[in-house]
C-alpha cells in the first residue's frame, strides 16, 4: 500500500491523503483549503488522481478544511461511498449545502451537494467495515460531535489517521483517548508548539460580566459549528447561575441555527444532554431583516453571536460595521485565526475590515481574544495521545504550521518514536 500526501502538508486546513492499495485508491479526508490569499488557486491544482477512479472516500469530521472539497470531487467524476458517522453525515449536510452558495465560478454547485449526500453512508464509532480490502473503524476524536479517528487495517499492520483530535477537558464533549496501538500515525499538529493558555470559563464569564456591568455591546465571532454550540450552553448555564449578570443575546447565523438541531439530536453524545438541549431551545435568533433593522439601533448592554469564527464572511461582517464607531464595543475572538485571515489581522493590530459591501471601514472597537477555548489538543496532549500506547512507530504530522510541527516533532522523538516525518504535497510511503 502507499500513502500519497496531499493536502494540510503546508498549513492546516484542506485535509486530504490517498491510500493505493491493488483493490483502488481511497482517501482519507477530501477538505477544501481555507483562509490564506491563495485558497482559490490551492483548491484549483488538479488531483494526483482522476476523482473517477478512486474508489471510496472516508471523512473524520464535518469541518469544510477536512469534508468541503466533496462536491467538486463529485462534480469532478467521483461516484464511490463516502464513510463518516451519523453526526459528521447531517452537521456535513449543513456545512456543504452552505458552502455552495459561497462558491464562485461554478466550482461546484447545490446539485453536487446534493448529489454528495446521496453517497454518504454512516457507520458508528468502532464498528468495522471493509474498503477495497482494508477494515476500517472509526473512533471518537473529541474535536466537534461526531468527529473521528480513522484506524485502519492492513495485512496485520495498523494505520492511524487523527483527524482533528480535541482535548482531555472539553465543555461539552467526553475526553479524548489515547490512540491505540498502531504502526503508522498520521496526526494533526494544529497546537502542535503550544501549551493551551487560559480558562474557558473564567475568560468567558470575564466578558459576560463586562459587557452587563459597562451595558457595552459585545460581538462575538464563531464558527457556525461546534464553537457556537459550546458557547451558548455555557452563556446560558452561566446566566441560570448568575441572574443578575444576564443581558440580551441575539444569535445572527442561519448555519447555527441548524447546526443546534443536530447537537440537540445527538446530545446522548455529550457531557451535558440535559443542559446542551435546554440551551439551544432558548435562542434569540435573527430570522427576517425587520429583527435585523430593529437591532442594529440598539445600545449595550448586548450580546451579538455571529460566524464566521475567524471574521472571513458571513453575517458577523454587519454587525461589526453596525458598530464599528462605538469604541467600548467589544469583539471577541474565542478561538484559533488562522494565517491570512482577518481574525489574525486583528489580533496582530489591523482594525481594517471589510463590510458586507466590500468596502473597507474601520473597527473603533476593542478585540478580546482567547485560547482556552480551541478545540484542539494542545502539544503536551498530542504526544500522550500519539505515545501513551505507541513508543515506536512511523509517524506522519499534517495540519499544521511550519514551526507547529517541526516543535511537535522534537517533543515525538524525545518521547521515543523511531521516526518522525513532516511530509510535503506529493511525498508518498510504502508500507508493505
Amino acid at each position: 500500500m502507499e500513502i500519497l500526501f496531499w493536502g494540510s502538508t503546508d498549513d492546516v486546513t484542506g485535509s486530504m491523503t490517498f491510500l493505493k492499495t491493488k483493490e483502488g485508491t481511497i482517501l482519507i479526508d477530501c477538505g477544501l483549503a481555507q483562509g490564506s490569499s491563495d485558497v482559490e488557486k490551492i483548491n484549483l491544482i488538479p488531483l494526483p488522481t482522476k476523482p473517477s477512479e478512486i474508489k471510496a472516500v472516508v471523512i473524520t469530521h464535518a469541518h469544510l478544511d477536512h469534508s468541503g472539497y466533496l462536491p467538486r470531487l463529485v462534480k469532478k467524476g467521483f461516484k464511490g461511498k463516502i464513510y463518516c458517522t451519523p453526526p459528521t453525515a447531517k452537521l456535513m449536510r449543513i456545512i456543504l449545502l452552505d458552502s455552495a452558495k459561497l462558491n464562485e465560478d461554478g466550482f461546484y454547485e447545490e446539485e453536487d451537494v446534493i448529489h454528495t449526500l446521496q453517497l454518504i453512508e454512516t457507520h458508528e464509532w468502532g464498528k468495522k467495515f471493509e474498503v477495497t480490502g482494508l477494515t476500517v473503524s472509526f473512533m471518537p476524536a473529541a474535536h466537534i460531535l461526531g468527529a473521528s479517528s480513522v484506524l485502519i487495517n492492513y495485512n496485520e499492520k495498523k494505520i492511524i489517521f487523527s483527524g482533528d483530535l480535541g482535548r482531555f477537558d472539553d465543555p461539552i464533549l467526553p475526553p479524548l483517548c489515547p490512540s491505540p496501538p498502531a504502526d503508522y500515525i498520521i496526526m494533526e499538529s494544529t497546537y502542535g508548539g503550544k501549551q493551551r493558555s487560559g480558562h474557558i470559563e473564567e475568560e468567558l464569564h470575564h466578558f459576560l460580566t463586562t459587557i452587563a456591568k459597562d451595558s457595552r455591546v459585545g460581538i462575538i465571532a464563531s464558527f457556525a459549528v461546534a464553537r457556537a454550540q459550546t458557547l451558548l450552553t455555557l452563556i446560558y448555564e452561566f446566566y441560570k447561575r448568575h441572574p443578575e449578570e444576564k443581558v440580551r443575546v441575539v444569535m445572527d447565523s442561519p448555519m447555527m441555527k441548524e447546526a443546534n438541531k443536530v447537537y440537540q439530536q445527538y446530545a446522548h453524545l455529550t457531557n451535558c444532554k440535559k443542559e446542551i438541549f435546554e440551551a439551544l431551545n432558548n435562542i434569540d435568533a435573527i430570522e427576517y431583516q425587520k429583527e435585523w433593522e430593529s437591532l442594529k439601533r440598539k445600545s449595550g448592554p448586548l450580546i451579538i453571536l455571529s460566524s464566521s469564527g475567524m471574521v472571513t464572511g458571513g453575517r458577523i461582517s454587519r454587525h461589526l460595521l453596525n458598530w464599528c464607531d462605538d469604541k467600548s464595543a467589544i469583539l471577541y475572538l474565542p478561538g484559533y485565526q488562522g494565517l491570512g485571515t482577518p481574525g489574525r489581522s486583528l489580533l496582530e493590530g489591523n482594525r481594517v475590515l471589510t463590510g458586507p459591501d466590500g468596502k473597507t471601514f474601520q473597527w473603533s472597537g476593542e478585540v478580546w481574544s482567547s485560547e482556552a477555548f480551541s478545540s484542539h489538543a494542545d502539544q503536551k496532549e498530542l504526544i500522550e495521545w500519539a505515545t501513551k500506547n505507541n513508543q515506536k512507530g512511523h509517524y506522519f504530522l499534517l495540519h499544521g504550521e511550519t514551526a507547529a510541527k517541526i516543535a511537535l516533532k522534537k517533543e515525538l522523538q524525545n518521547a521515543g518514536p523511531s521516526e518522525v516525518i513532516i511530509p510535503t504535497r506529493g511525498t508518498t510511503f510504502e508500507i508493505n
